[in-house]
């Protein structure tokens, strides 16, 4: 796999941030990753991590240019870029690929050390554990892939783009975990089909959907064709049970081993991937609540316009954000909450018909709910 040194334009910029070059000592070798914390970090208010993970033969100097960390800076969280060992073919993850008869790096420990900046981060900042996300490129997305194979009890969500999962890999995840896939059809390094590194595009998608007993019947979304790249994208997205562990494939027809960025393509990786990462959390019951079962009631559902929540008592006053995501996962809706009375209603009339997903954030707590709006 080759080297791609990638260009992300960048339509604002924060210089706010905090940015800080780390290096440890990890199973007797030096590692280093770069970490850039918001400068509205707030150390009262748990904050999600997103690790973005570079290419054979990259580096974080480079691969930090995909701009994770400006997000990071607008939605709050902290962004991690990792930085893997030398090995014959450049900086390489052991990312389970067998490669002409050997697998990279097979004796670094590269979950391990992933997991070990995880805990580092908890001594020093107030993470939200709930909400650690994944991402990589090429043999980065091989290695985010690995992470969902192996730590799916502790990553909220992983995103891939043009690394599946390795051809050397035991797949068994111990629970579902929500994944999103991009991938070229034009791709000449981890190609559509044959691939020769691991599974290909689709069956990747086809393995997280079993996993995840998804709906095989996907909502299919075909993006607008604007930039003069000879780039079509579409998107396929696969509904789980109460939309916990959700899968996303966006299909780049025409596209070789990139990384998507506007106005030279049509749409942003880097977006779309947090988009779909920052839906989710760790899909257990100490985290995901149901409204009704909390006595928190919305109506009417379903709706034409106006929305009205009503809390009980003991809510008041303690939810700090409402948002409503499409069925593709995009955030439709979004109102941050300083001080809530017994009942807030809310205008969905800028919004189509169709079903939509609420949640309730309450400090660690998530409220989820489908709502249908009909005009």
């Amino acid at each position: 796999m080759k080297k791609l040194f990638l260009l992300f334009v960048i339509l604002f910029s924060y210089n706010v941030f905090s940015q800080t070059l780390v290096t440890f000592s990890f199973d007797g070798q030096t590692r280093k990753y770069y970490k850039y914390v918001p400068n509205i970090y707030d150390s009262q208010k748990p904050i999600p991590v997103v690790f973005c993970l570079h290419g054979l033969g990259d580096n974080i100097d480079n691969f930090r240019n995909i701009a994770m960390h400006l997000l990071g800076e607008v939605d709050t969280f902290i962004t991690i870029y990792p930085e893997a060992l030398s090995s014959p073919y450049g900086n390489a993850w052991n990312a389970g690929i067998n490669f002409m008869g050997s697998i990279i790096n097979e004796n670094i420990n590269d979950v391990n050390f992933l997991m070990a900046i995880t805990d580092s981060l908890q001594t020093i900042y107030n993470i939200d554990t709930e909400r650690i996300y994944f991402c990589g490129l090429s043999l980065g997305g091989f290695m985010a892939q690995r992470m969902a194979c192996e730590k799916s009890d502790k990553i909220a969500a992983v995103a891939s783009v043009a690394g599946t999962i390795g051809n050397s890999l035991n797949c068994t995840p111990s629970k579902p975990i929500p994944i999103c896939h991009f991938h070229g059809t034009n791709d000449q390094t981890v190609y559509y089909t044959n691939n020769l590194f691991g599974l290909d595009a689709e069956e990747l998608v086809s393995f997280w959907v079993n996993n995840n007993h998804c709906d095989t019947n996907y909502i299919f979304k075909t993006y607008p064709d604007v930039a003069n790249d000879g780039i079509l994208v579409e998107s396929y997205y696969f509904n789980s049970p109460n939309n916990l562990s959700d899968v996303m494939f966006y299909k780049a027809i025409g596209a070789d081993h990139i990384w998507l960025y506007p106005p030279v393509n049509d749409i942003s990786y880097t977006i779309e991937i947090w988009n779909f990462l920052k839906k989710f959390r760790l899909s257990n019951s100490q985290n995901i609540n149901d409204l009704s079962e909390n006595n928190i009631q919305i109506f009417p559902n379903p709706t034409n316009s106006i929305l009205t929540i009503t809390f009980p008592h003991q809510y008041v006053n303690d939810f700090n954000l409402i948002e409503i995501y499409n069925t593709l996962g995009e955030l439709v809706y979004s109102q941050k909450i300083h001080s809530l009375q017994n009942q807030i209603t809310i205008n969905l009339s800028d919004l189509s018909e169709g079903i939509y997903f609420l949640e309730i954030l309450q400090q660690n707590k998530l409220f989820q709910n489908k709502i249908i709006i009909k005009n």
